[in-house]
């Protein structure tokens, strides 16, 4: 028979050794496996649920200096983007260049892949890289630019008409069409247009007033504020004479903010009669190949200068 006394007095010396033996059970143990693949090791805390992997970023507080470079740099012009991947450039690093309409960019990385001939073609630890370290550039498109391709063939009533050409008439070109690049020329010879001038422009949106058969038109000048409504059985101007109205006029834009180099637009002017009254508007053309070519220009300065190569598209 057991004395109740002795029980008592080992008591303690029984929990402890419950606590014990449950802390080991609960207490994770670090292990390290390796990959049977390559052979590459890593560590593992076995624990009561099962092996629970090992951040290897546990240990990056206590590195003098970091293992990788990382992040990625957004540079705010071309030039800059320019210098800093000359800057940290390997012989694989790369560019990808997205041709976006709308938001234009560069991505270089810097720790890309390099090419199967640099590798012989084996999967190595040299075959592949992270693409941990990357600088970004965003084209910025130039307020000229925005401003003629977001009223793009859309129709606006006189006034708003007048005061979109008011605004932007800097914009516009005299230059007569022989000075024109060889496709501008072609495109105004097939269309038979008359180009306006920009105090042509200018007079159209201060009292432009058109009329025609049986139906009422409204006229404003933006000096006044007036507004005249007349019947009329054919085309005329304010003074009673034959109204011409140019078919087309020319801009000389940047496509790009801060860019020396401007680029010719043909615009095709338009109006039609509603129920509401005169709408007008202007319609490009073709200025998606006036995109492409400043955006080549671009790509073409930046190969040339960090000697890298540049895939249209994005990374993977």
């Amino acid at each position: 028979m057991t004395d109740t006394k002795t029980v008592a007095d080992r008591t303690g010396e029984l929990m402890e050794t419950a606590f014990t033996v449950a802390e080991n059970h609960i207490q994770a143990k670090p292990v390290e496996l390796a990959d049977p693949r390559d052979g590459t090791k890593a560590h593992f805390a076995m624990t009561p649920g099962g092996l629970t992997p090992v951040s290897p970023h546990s240990w990056d507080a206590f590195r003098p200096f970091p293992l990788h470079r990382t992040g990625i740099v957004a540079l705010t012009q071309l030039q800059s983007f320019i210098d800093l991947v000359n800057r940290f450039k390997f012989l694989h690093s790369a560019i990808f260049a997205s041709d976006d309409f709308t938001k234009p960019s560069l991505t270089a990385i810097f720790d890309y892949h390099p090419d199967n001939a640099e590798t012989d073609g084996e999967a190595s630890v040299n075959a592949v890289q992270a693409m941990r370290h990357k600088a970004s550039y965003a084209f910025p498109l130039s307020k000229e630019w925005q401003a003629w391709i977001n009223m793009n063939a859309k129709p606006m009533g006189m006034g708003d008409f007048a005061r979109f050409i008011e605004d932007n008439i800097v914009d516009v070109s005299a230059d007569p069409v022989e000075v024109f690049a060889k496709a501008s020329q072609d495109f105004v010879s097939a269309n038979r247009g008359s180009l306006a001038t920009p105090s042509k422009l200018v007079e159209i949106s201060r009292g432009l007033q058109v009329y025609e058969r049986a139906v009422i038109k409204e006229a404003k000048n933006l000096s006044t504020g007036e507004a005249q409504f007349t019947f009329d059985s054919e085309h005329t101007d304010g003074d009673g004479k034959p109204l011409t109205l140019p078919t087309m006029f020319s801009i000389t834009i940047p496509v790009f903010a801060r860019s020396t180099e401007v680029f010719r637009l043909i615009a095709r002017f338009r109006y039609r009669k509603t129920s509401d009254g005169l709408l007008f508007w202007y319609e490009l053309w073709r200025p998606d190949l006036t995109f492409e070519t400043a955006f080549n220009e671009a790509l073409e300065e930046v190969a040339s200068k960090t000697s890298l190569p540049i895939f249209v598209g994005a990374p993977e």
